[in-house]
C-alpha cells in the first residue's frame, strides 16, 4: 500500500496581513515591478500523492489566489487561528464547496469566531448558496487529514496561543513571535519548513523577525526553509534572495515545492533565484563604510576598465556603487579653496582629510549617514548625453524623496536637489557632480539621509554662501534607516535606467 504523503506544496501567498504593496505606501518595496514584492496575504495549498487537495489558512485574497492556481476543488481547510488575514477567504468558497461538504479543522476558538462571523451560514436557516462548511474541532493531540497526519505545534503569536502543524518531513507555522522548549523539539529535524518572518532587525510584538526565523531554522536544522509572512519593511526580493543563508529562501506567491526522490525541492530549482531578479544593464553593489580613497581607488579601476573596453570595441560592464565614508572634503578640479573655511591643518586636526579630484563641481562633504552613489556608467548603453545623464541623477533622487514626504525640486544652473530652491530658505538635500570621458562616467550623486550637517558650516557648500543644506531625516522630522533609503533609491535607478536601457535597445532592433 501506497504511504500517504505530500507530493506538492504551493504557496498561494506570501504577505503579511496589510499584503504588499501596502496600501498608500510609496517605499521601495511597494513601488518595486517585480512580480516576487507583489504579495498576497498567506495561504498554502498542499496536495497529496492521492490528489487530494488541503488549504492551510484562507487569506483575504483566497479567490485571487485560487483563480491564479486554477483551484476549483478542496478537500480540507487547516487553520492555524482566528485573525482576519488568516479565515477572511472562507465566503469565497461558496463556488467550490456548495455541492458537497468541505470539513475545516481548527481549535474550538476558531471554529466559534467563524460561526459569529459567517452566522448566514450556520443559523437555523443558512443563507441561499452557502458552502456546506463543516466544522471539525481540533486540539493539541496528532490529528489525520485525507491520510496525513497532522501534529499540532504551540506557538504565541503575541499572548495569543495559535496552532502551527508538522506534517511528516513539513511543517508549517505563521505568526510565530514565541515557542516553547517542548514544541521546538516536535520541529527538530523537519526537512522543509515554512515560518513567518516580518522584516530583518526591528522587533515586533507579535511576530518573529527573519533574523529569529532564520535561528529558530538552524536551532530545529531544517534542511531547506522559506520564509512567509513577510511585510513591506522586508528588502525587495532580490535583494532578500542574495542576502539569506544557505537553505533559508524568501518565498514569494505561487513558488511551488514538488517532491522529487522522496524530498520537497523548489520547483525548477536551478532558475529560482534567477527569477526573481528583473535583466539589470548594471551591476550593483553596496560597499558599506569604506574609506574615500579606497571607494575612489575602486571607482578609477572600474573607470580604466570600461574606458578600455570601449577603445577594443566591447560594451562596458556597468556598476553602480554604495558608500558611506568618514568624514571627508572634496573638492572639484573647478572648485576654489577659499570655499574650505577652515585650514587643512585644522581639518587633520579634526581627523578631516581634504581630496582634490576630477569631478565637476566645487567643494563638499561626505560622512556617515549620507549615501555617496558612484555609478561608474557607459551613456551609450542608455541613449543618454552627459546632460540627460545628470538629468536622470537627479530625477532618481527626486523620486526618493517624494515617497518620503519631501518635495525636492531642481534650481536653474545649480546641479543637485533642492528644497524650496527659489526661496531665501533654499537648501541642498543632494549634491551632485561627475567626471566622464567617452561617455563612461566616474563620481556621482551625494544624499544626506541623518548626516550631521555641522560639518557643511566648515565649508561654502559647493562654493554657495547663501543657501543652505539638508537631510532627508530633518525634513522628515523622524529618523529614518540608511538601509530603507539605499533600498529607495536603488528601486529608483533601476526604474529610470532600466527603461532608458529598454528603449535604446529596442530602438536598436527596430532600426536593424
Amino acid at each position: 500500500m501506497q504511504k500517504k504523503e505530500i507530493r506538492s506544496v504551493r504557496i498561494l501567498g506570501s504577505g503579511t496581513s496589510t499584503g504588499v504593496p501596502e496600501v498608500g505606501c510609496y517605499c521601495s518595496t511597494c513601488l518595486s515591478t517585480d512580480p516576487a514584492d507583489n504579495r498576497t496575504r498567506t495561504s498554502v495549498l498542499l496536495e497529496t500523492n492521492e490528489g487530494k487537495k488541503i488549504l492551510l489558512d484562507c487569506s483575504p485574497d483566497f479567490r485571487q489566489q485560487a483563480i491564479l492556481a486554477e483551484i476549483d476543488e478542496l478537500d480540507a481547510i487547516v487553520l492555524s487561528h482566528e485573525h482576519y488575514d488568516h479565515i477572511a477567504g472562507l465566503d469565497d468558497l461558496r463556488t467550490i464547496a456548495w455541492a458537497r461538504d468541505l470539513p475545516i479543522y481548527a481549535e474550538n476558538r476558531v471554529l466559534e469566531a467563524i460561526r459569529y462571523r459567517l452566522h448566514y451560514y450556520f443559523g437555523k436557516t443558512p443563507y441561499l448558496g452557502t458552502p456546506r462548511l463543516k466544522l471539525r474541532e481540533i486540539s493539541l493531540a496528532p490529528f489525520e487529514v485525507e491520510g496525513l497526519t497532522f501534529e499540532p505545534i504551540r506557538v504565541f503569536h503575541g499572548r495569543l496561543p495559535i496552532t502551527g502543524f508538522r506534517i511528516g518531513d513539513f511543517a508549517f507555522i505563521t505568526d510565530l513571535k514565541t515557542i516553547p522548549d517542548e514544541e521546538v523539539e516536535k520541529l527538530r529535524g523537519v526537512d522543509t519548513l515554512l515560518v513567518n518572518g516580518l522584516r530583518f532587525t526591528k522587533p515586533h510584538p507579535t511576530h518573529q523577525t527573519i533574523e529569529e526565523a532564520i535561528a529558530l531554522s538552524k536551532e530545529v536544522q531544517a534542511r531547506n526553509t522559506f520564509i512567509i509572512h513577510l511585510s513591506h519593511h522586508a528588502p525587495r526580493a532580490v535583494d532578500l534572495a542574495q542576502t539569506l543563508p544557505e537553505g533559508v529562501f524568501a518565498s514569494y506567491d505561487g513558488l511551488r515545492l514538488e517532491r522529487i526522490n522522496g524530498r520537497l525541492e523548489i520547483h525548477n530549482k536551478t532558475n529560482f533565484r534567477a527569477s526573481l531578479a528583473p535583466h539589470l544593464p548594471y551591476k550593483f553593489k553596496d560597499c558599506h563604510s569604506i574609506p574615500y580613497a579606497e571607494a575612489y581607488a575602486l571607482q578609477k579601476e572600474l573607470f580604466q576598465t570600461a574606458i578600455e573596453q570601449k577603445q577594443r570595441g566591447e560594451a562596458p560592464k556597468n556598476t553602480l556603487l554604495f558608500c558611506e565614508h568618514e568624514p571627508v572634503f572634496t573638492l572639484g578640479k573647478h572648485g576654489k579653496e577659499s570655499n574650505l573655511l577652515l585650514p587643512e591643518e585644522a581639518l587633520h586636526a579634526k581627523g578631516i582629510s581634504l581630496h582634490h579630484i576630477d569631478r565637476g563641481g566645487d567643494i563638499t562633504y561626505h560622512g556617515p549617514g549620507q549615501i555617496t552613489g558612484y555609478p561608474i556608467f557607459d551613456l551609450e548603453q542608455f541613449g543618454m548625453g552627459i546632460k540627460q545623464y545628470i538629468y536622470t541623477l537627479e530625477q532618481c533622487i527626486i523620486d526618493v524623496l517624494r515617497v518620503n514626504g519631501i518635495h525636492g525640486k531642481r534650481l536653474e544652473g545649480a546641479t543637485g536637489v533642492w528644497i524650496e530652491p527659489n526661496t531665501p530658505r533654499a537648501r541642498k538635500i543632494c549634491a551632485i557632480g561627475v567626471h566622464s570621458s567617452r561617455y563612461v562616467t566616474l563620481h556621482g550623486f551625494a544624499l544626506n539621509v541623518f548626516t550631521d550637517l555641522s560639518y557643511f558650516s566648515w565649508i561654502n557648500p559647493c562654493g554657495f554662501t547663501n543657501k543652505g543644506v539638508t537631510s532627508i531625516a530633518q525634513e522628515m522630522g523622524k529618523p529614518t534607516t540608511m538601509e530603507l533609503v539605499k533600498q529607495q533609491v536603488e528601486e529608483a535607478f533601476h526604474r529610470h535606467f532600466f527603461q532608458a536601457y529598454k528603449q535604446k535597445h529596442d530602438k536598436a532592433s527596430i532600426e536593424i
